[in-house]
């Protein structure tokens, strides 16, 4: 998630949690810093990562365990597969029990299918999941973020939060040369018991 760059912002950034998401999609500087959590015991959402993987022909990479300064271990795969000059990516990170901790997906804002991409991704069936719902507030939320980037002249900008049980999920814009130019970012992760 964004981290603040400057200390004094980064203290306040600190002092904020979920409660505090702004309401309106807004830059990167405004949305406080969370830390993901398991989505639920025992969900490890692996099938429905293999199935959205394989339906957009991206091969994940073998687990890698991965050590944080302060935090337990985890595991983490992503696998990316281009199109011209567009990117679709997907990236998941599991406790070291091997229960998701969020899943990610960038697309370039021009690929033919992003839309479509981003739908799939917004269906996690999470525990507590309402993948409609989810959907319908992707399609809502994309002009809006469209709208705010366009105005902010490019500057990564964020969604307000959907919440749904145990989840949260986010819709960014960013720019980014590694992902063939303007590109969405939706992730969602857990966020502990709702």
């Amino acid at each position: 998630m964004p981290s603040a760059s400057a200390s004094a912002s980064a203290s306040v950034a600190a002092e904020r949690g979920l409660e505090d998401w702004p309401t309106e999609p807004t830059a990167a500087a405004a949305v406080p810093e969370v830390t993901s959590q398991v989505i639920g015991p025992g969900y490890t959402g692996g099938a429905y990562v293999s199935r959205l993987a394989a339906t957009w022909g991206i091969t994940p990479k073998e687990r890698e365990r991965i050590d944080f300064p302060g935090r337990p271990p985890v595991w983490h795969s992503s696998g990316v597969v281009r199109h011209g000059g567009t990117v679709m990516w997907i990236a998941a990170l599991w406790s070291f029990d091997g229960e998701l901790i969020y899943l990610t997906c960038q697309v370039t804002a021009t690929a033919a299918k992003q839309a479509a991409f981003l739908r799939d991704c917004a269906g996690l069936d999470h525990p507590g999941a309402r993948p409609a719902a989810a959907k319908a507030w992707l399609d809502g939320m994309k002009p809006q973020v469209d709208t705010a980037f366009a105005a902010a002249g490019g500057i990564q900008i964020y969604s307000p939060l959907l919440r749904s049980g145990p989840v949260a999920s986010v819709l960014s814009k960013l720019s980014d040369p590694s992902l063939g130019g303007d590109a969405y970012e939706l992730r969602s992760f857990g966020t502990g018991p709702s």
